[in-house]
């Protein structure tokens, strides 16, 4: 598996050692110049000297107060900011070594996720494995409507969801992106609908590229049937 590191390679642990890594240092790209292909699940990004490159899985090795190692609606890609980064590089090991046993090509972080020493549950029920088009997914792509308390906002919706063979629940999660106001985040419960079906659910966080993760548990806003 071969990694982009946004960043210095030198920063990433011994228990990434033997990872096939891109070097692109801080100074030469951002993390919004980069783009994931939901069609190849792979990772692309542009630096400033017209470079471009790809890879399954974007590494930020950036230096950070922020510990979080990975983030819901960003997947494949992971953060080891410091300041204990062979902890947190043996976390990520770890990821990348379920991803490639479990011959997924996407592991997503069902919630945001920081480094624990004594974790509460497996490493697998934390995140989403899946492929491009998983066949037990259900993908929507197209507009919906966010309800906030102020009303109804239009935005283009990407949702995907399946039935969670631990829980026995339907999981849904995806993005939206749209004109929301600045205090959108603080209104964590909203409702999404698309044509005739509506669910509640949470806004997460935003992304760098000013959409913002949405999640959800029970019957989603699009067709399943």
């Amino acid at each position: 598996m071969t990694a982009i590191v946004l960043g210095q390679v030198s920063d990433l642990g011994p228990a990434l050692s033997t990872l096939s890594t891109i070097e692109v240092p801080a100074d030469r790209a951002r993390l919004r110049d980069a783009r994931f292909d939901t069609d190849t699940d792979s990772w692309s990004l542009t630096a400033a000297d017209g470079r471009h490159v790809s890879a399954r899985t974007l590494l930020d090795t950036r230096d950070s107060t922020d510990h979080t190692i990975a983030i819901h609606g960003m997947p494949n890609y992971f953060r080891i900011p410091g300041p204990d980064r062979a902890a947190q590089s043996r976390l990520v090991a770890q990821c990348l070594e379920l991803l490639e046993r479990s011959g997924s090509t996407r592991i997503e972080a069902r919630a945001r996720l920081r480094l624990r020493r004594r974790p509460l549950r497996p490493l697998a029920t934390k995140f989403y494995l899946t492929g491009s088009v998983p066949s037990d997914e259900h993908v929507y792509d197209g507009s919906a409507t966010l309800t906030l308390a102020d009303g109804d906002i239009a935005v283009h919706a990407r949702l995907s969801g399946h039935l969670d063979a631990i829980d026995g629940q339907y999981h849904w999660r995806g993005s939206v992106a749209g004109e929301l106001p600045d205090g959108a985040l603080k209104q964590r419960s909203v409702t999404v609908s698309t044509g005739t079906s509506s669910a509640s659910a949470r806004l997460l966080e935003r992304t760098p590229w000013g959409a913002y993760t949405v999640t959800g548990i029970g019957r989603p806003p699009f067709a399943i049937d």
